[in-house]
């Protein structure tokens, strides 16, 4: 199934179990909440009670068989969402999991499979060269190809973002904004975030390839970013999403590393120089640092205690040290991020 033909279906009523693959993680999260939203039809007594996402970080398949087997409450419909990775399920997990999808009961239950990049691999099913797994699991499940965006259509989605807020792109500037921050939608979210700000504060209504210059962050910067946003975040799977995104870049481990190293480093100074008093500028004077980088930090350690940040860098301190002792190479930096402290729905923690 297509994107447009799973956009098509959710209009008419999702039911029974979906796979969303592909390597455009945002994606999956996109049409993950839209079809939470209609399948408990925004209501949030529903959410409550009806709802089961699992994490990332491969939780056991017994927490999804119960998910599964669950009754609907108040005369709802069930949402799960497993985000965890099928690749890491091994033989006889993915045995258990085809099981527990056949159990599901598509007059009830909406079941979405999104795992992370790299944690399914399709084949090629396209050219009809499909993997084994994707087989085995297309006789339980819809298959949605949630590809990642051609620069064109790329573009097009941009246009719409920056025109919901009544900004315009310019085809050049949309042609900058792919050079300097990549293809990875959620970067380009975040970027087109930043625009969409930046001209509702100066009564800006178009934006040029001076204006991406100006407030972006060159794609390898904020890959660091929001990897290190991730990691203190505890959010797991967009951490991991992230770390993909560098092995797909084909960027080393050690500069992986040594880049979200210096990301969570300089949070840390801005989060001290901001409890000493410093403002914006003050922050920025001392460490040398743009003054609207200095803001984006302000903004991220805002709330965040230092021992946080700290103890991030020290994780960070030990990966470095496996990667330079050992051949681990990337599962140094995997560990790292499978031994931070992640969120559950709502926002508590736990690990």
């Amino acid at each position: 199934m297509t994107e447009a033909a799973f956009r098509r279906e959710m209009k008419n009523g999702l039911a029974g179990v979906y796979l969303l693959y592909g390597e455009e993680d945002y994606l999956k999260r996109f049409y993950a909440g839209r079809a939470q939203t209609l399948t408990l039809s925004g209501d949030e007594t529903q959410a409550a009670f009806n709802s089961y996402v699992m994490g990332a970080d491969a939780p056991d398949l017994d927490v999804l068989e119960e998910a599964v087997l669950a009754l609907p409450l108040m005369g709802g419909r069930v949402y799960i969402q497993y985000r965890g990775s099928l690749a890491a399920l091994g033989a006889g997990g993915q045995k258990q999991l085809m099981e527990i999808l056949a159990k599901v009961d598509p007059a009830v239950t909406v079941c979405l499979l999104t795992p992370p990049a790299g944690g399914f691999d399709p084949g090629k099913p396209g050219r009809g060269k499909p993997s084994a797994l994707y087989k085995k699991l297309e006789s339980v499940c819809t298959m949605v190809d949630l590809s990642a965006y051609a620069p064109g259509e790329l573009k097009k989605w941009m246009v719409r973002r920056l025109g919901h807020f009544g900004v315009s792109l310019r085809e050049d500037a949309a042609d900058a904004l792919l050079r300097r921050c990549g293809r990875d939608m959620y970067v380009l979210a975040g970027e087109l975030d930043k625009l969409t700000a930046w001209a509702g504060a100066g009564g800006f209504s178009e934006i040029g390839p001076d204006q991406v210059e100006l407030v972006t962050c060159a794609a390898g910067e904020e890959d660091a970013f929001a990897l290190a946003n991730a990691v203190l975040d505890g959010d797991r799977g967009r951490a991991l999403s992230v770390l993909s995104y560098y092995k797909k870049n084909q960027v080393s481990a050690v500069a992986a590393l040594a880049s979200v190293s210096k990301a969570i480093c300089d949070m840390l100074a801005v989060s001290r120089l901001a409890g000493a008093g410093y403002d914006q500028a003050g922050i920025a004077a001392a460490l040398k640092m743009h003054t609207y980088r200095a803001g984006l930090y302000l903004s991220a350690v805002r709330g965040m205690e230092p021992a946080r940040l700290a103890a991030a860098a020290d994780r960070c301190r030990q990966a470095d040290v496996l990667l330079k002792s050992t051949k681990l190479d990337y599962i140094a930096l995997e560990r790292l991020i499978c031994t931070i402290p992640s969120k559950r729905a709502g926002g508590t923690r736990r690990g």
